[in-house]
């Protein structure tokens, strides 16, 4: 309860007013435009992780079964090729 009180007042305390200048709040909107527009520009830094035909199964990792060797069940997904299809 301390630590949220003490924040309270940290956030509180370091609250700085904008003078009425409107050629501020124009470079604020300008600037804030132009990182938008950088974001939506910028290519999907994510990988496609999707296996594709021919590749290994990842449900079975390439083995054809499912199991822990004592107990064998042939893989749903690859039919127990291993393969992706």
């Amino acid at each position: 309860m301390r630590f949220l009180i003490l924040s309270l007042i940290a956030v509180a305390g370091c609250v700085a007013t904008l003078p009425d200048d409107p050629t501020i709040s124009a470079d604020l909107a300008c600037e804030v435009a132009r990182a938008v527009v950088q974001l939506r520009a910028a290519p999907d830094a994510t990988p496609d992780d999707k296996p594709k035909p021919g590749d290994k199964c990842p449900n079975c990792d390439g083995r054809g079964y499912v199991g822990d060797g004592t107990v064998k069940v042939k893989c749903q997904p690859c039919e127990g090729t291993g393969r992706v299809k």
